[in-house]
């Protein structure tokens, strides 16, 4: 299961692993499938601090190569800082641990690979790992043969299971001829249902694959490479939000609460210029880091100026309400991962939402929404008296909770 190649470091599973945002879970299935390529979690590590920790020596696996007994160092070594309680023996936790992220790190980066030469090995070829006790299903599928398009791949592509060291290979029409191959039709084995012992929601999963994966972790985390424009891809229209749990779900009383505003309205912008200025005398600069009460630091870039002028087209007034940024940040009521797919590539995206209502003088309240993407602000839109405007975004997975209301 090597993330290296020789010497040389297998870039795309770094790319894979590095894209990810961590995300403090209870449980392994409070992320969903696909949700996996997008977020890195540990079950029962809630601690950002703890969650950090395990990342670095995982990307530390992942990037130098380094083994499963090294791994182990780095494991008890975390496990001791931070007086971790986790469930199963050390040596099972571990490997399960160190074995999933790496190779479904190498199967992303694989697929990403596929996807890049698949108009001259345009096949892709199932063999079985050859475990010494194997799964019969996975063993009925070796050999297999069929398109790199063929929709089979969307919930076959390996890993199928905890510990399953399945693998594809990419074939040319010569290689089929060269190893007397055929191409075959995908077979259908049928399905069973599952039901998350946590949240009791029901799943179809297909037969011979493990609760939680029946995806392709590489469609998941780069989508297919399809003959359209990148504008084309980022439509909004092209994603479909994937859900997820709700405030209720995780004990939260629906409505948000009402802060008093910390900072004062800003002036109002007359040309796109002056938005910018205006965000700059806001945050203190053109970029600044802040951070947030989970412990991740967000930076706050003239980003949020380009989604105002980029989205609008015009100058409708946002810009007066940039003081009050670095309050949303630093004492949010809620933080969000919000997942979302696109409907042409199957990439599966990823939103960290901040939500706050805030009182700005006697009469006005304001509800404000915040998304960041790979930890800068992307955009900062705001409800006007629109309270139940938040009741759509707080959905999918809750990071960070306030549990009392500021005064």
């Amino acid at each position: 299961m090597p993330t290296q190649y020789g010497s040389l470091p297998f870039l795309e599973a770094i790319q894979f692993f590095r894209g990810k945002l961590n995300i403090p879970t209870e449980h392994w299935t409070d992320l969903w499938q696909g949700q996996h390529s997008k977020g890195f979690m540990i079950a029962g590590a809630v601690k950002s601090d703890l969650l950090s920790d395990f990342r670095q020596a995982v990307d530390k696996a992942i990037s130098e190569g380094t083994t499963l007994a090294d791994f182990r160092k780095d494991f008890d070594r975390i496990v001791k800082k931070h007086g971790w309680q986790y469930n199963g023996g050390r040596g099972w936790r571990s490997r399960v641990i160190y074995d999933t992220n790496i190779r479904q790190a190498y199967n992303a980066g694989r697929w990403d690979q596929i996807q890049r030469i698949k108009n001259r090995r345009p096949y892709l070829l199932y063999r079985h790992g050859g475990s010494a006790n194997p799964r019969p299903m996975h063993l009925s599928w070796d050999g297999l043969v069929l398109p790199v398009d063929d929709p089979w791949w969307d919930t076959h592509m390996p890993q199928n299971g905890w510990g399953c060291s399945c693998k594809v290979f990419s074939l040319s029409e010569s290689d089929l001829v060269r190893r007397g191959l055929k191409v075959d039709q995908a077979p259908d084995n049928g399905s069973y249902e599952w039901a998350n012992p946590n949240t009791g929601e029901k799943h179809r999963v297909p037969n011979g694959i493990d609760p939680g994966f029946a995806h392709n972790v590489g469609k998941a985390a780069f989508g297919d490479d399809v003959a359209n424009s990148v504008l084309e891809l980022h439509r909004g229209g092209r994603w479909r939000d994937l859900g997820g749990r709700l405030p209720v779900d995780f004990g939260r009383v629906a409505p948000v609460p009402t802060d008093l505003a910390r900072a004062r309205l800003g002036n109002k912008a007359s040309t796109e210029d002056e938005v910018y200025d205006l965000l700059t005398l806001a945050i203190g600069g053109v970029k600044r880091e802040f951070k947030d009460p989970s412990g991740d630091s967000i930076f706050v870039t003239p980003a949020v100026a380009d989604h105002i002028v980029d989205a609008t087209k015009r100058i409708d007034g946002r810009e007066q309400f940039f003081p009050f940024i670095q309050e949303v940040i630093e004492d949010p009521y809620e933080i969000w991962i919000g997942f979302a797919e696109n409907e042409l590539t199957g990439k599966v995206g990823l939103r960290r939402r901040y939500v706050k209502v805030v009182k700005v003088d006697k009469t006005r309240v304001v509800a404000f929404i915040a998304e960041a993407l790979n930890g800068v602000w992307v955009s900062f839109d705001i409800f006007r008296g629109q309270r139940s405007a938040l009741k759509n975004l707080r959905h999918g997975h809750l990071v960070w909770a306030r549990d009392e209301i500021n005064e």
